[in-house]
């Protein structure tokens, strides 16, 4: 499973972090439950992650182009953030 990992500043701008491949090398929890609880035990309790859907994960594996992949980490990233924030209010 991919994760992309993203932060927020206090101004509300979000930065990009990182992509995790959460597969551990034996191939055991290939759909990253283990990664994504360990994840939400980390100071901010998860609210800077999001897995990316697999059919999403298929788009960015494709030629599109670094615009492309920009635009589905964008989106993907901002649907998680107001689906958070939404849930935290």
């Amino acid at each position: 499973m991919l994760f992309i990992e993203y932060d927020v500043n206090p101004q509300g701008e979000i930065e990009l972090v990182a992509l995790i491949n959460a597969v551990e090398e034996d191939g055991q929890d290939p759909d990253g439950e283990a990664w994504l609880a360990w994840r939400q035990d980390q100071e901010d309790g998860g609210m800077g992650c999001v897995g990316v859907p697999p059919d999403e994960l298929v788009v960015m594996g494709g030629d599109g182009g670094p615009e492309q992949l920009r635009s589905i980490v964008e989106r993907i990233i901002l649907a998680d953030r107001a689906t958070k924030e939404e849930l935290a209010s």
